[in-house]
């Protein structure tokens, strides 16, 4: 028997509301035979549908909390694949099938970053985001990921404070390749990270699915909303054509 799939998210609050439309995606597109787990503090309600909760003592801003609990995974031989909360899986990632250590999402969307926001950034000014930030930190795969973000955890902290409450994942991330010689390798954003910020209905998972695209995820004020009613506009797509066995 081939070994599952491993899928790792981060979520904390009193809401679960946002990964448990997450889980039951993955649960639904794989038959249940994909293991899950949610990495946390001890206060976050058990979501159900997960293999494992991974409750860890974390620090309070959110950026380093993230990384912190990245770090602490129980790393093993098969690749994991790390996701947003906010995202529904469409198609399974058949991760036995990459076999390479480490593997990244390149940004393909590139924009003017705006210093101001939330705070200031002097950092950000006159930046684009694939200066500052070029990969995203939405959708990784590690074997064994426990000395890299280790060491993207130690630069964030020496970063100003502001890192540790916004931007600190992807731009420690990005200083942290820079310094190292890692192999990266890497995995196309438009099918394992596709960005939507709009609800999608049939005809947007026919186009999705015929371009293989693994799995979404939401953008925008409205991502509550929009993740919930997608979700079971996906699970309407699938039983109409029959396509889970």
């Amino acid at each position: 028997m081939s070994q599952f799939d491993q899928i790792a998210f981060f979520w904390i609050g009193k809401d679960t509301s946002i990964p448990t439309f997450l889980v039951n995606s993955i649960n639904y597109i794989y038959n249940k035979k994909v293991k899950i787990y949610h990495l946390t503090n001890f206060n976050t309600p058990k979501i159900n549908g997960v293999r494992e909760t991974i409750r860890l003592t974390l620090p309070e801003d959110i950026m380093l909390a993230r990384i912190t609990a990245y770090k602490n995974f129980p790393f093993n031989k098969n690749l994991t694949f790390f996701c947003d909360a906010d995202s529904l899986f469409l198609q399974k990632l058949n991760l036995t099938k990459l076999n390479e250590d480490i593997y990244l999402i390149k940004r393909q969307e590139n924009f003017i970053m705006n210093h101001m926001w939330p705070e200031h950034y002097p950092e950000f000014e006159n930046k684009s985001a694939l200066d500052v930030m070029p990969y995203l930190f939405g959708g990784m795969a590690f074997r064994n990921g426990k000395e890299f973000f280790s060491n993207v955890l130690n630069i964030c902290l020496n970063l100003p404070s502001r890192f540790h409450r916004w931007y600190g994942d992807q731009y420690s991330l990005k200083i942290n390749i820079n310094n190292n010689s890692t192999k990266i390798n890497h995995l196309p954003n438009d099918i394992y990270l596709n960005i939507v910020r709009n609800p999608l209905i049939n005809k947007d998972y026919s186009i999705l699915i015929k371009k293989n695209v693994k799995m979404i995820t939401f953008k925008g004020p409205n991502t509550k909303k929009f993740i919930e009613q997608s979700y079971y506009n996906l699970i309407d797509y699938y039983e109409q054509n029959n396509l889970i066995s």
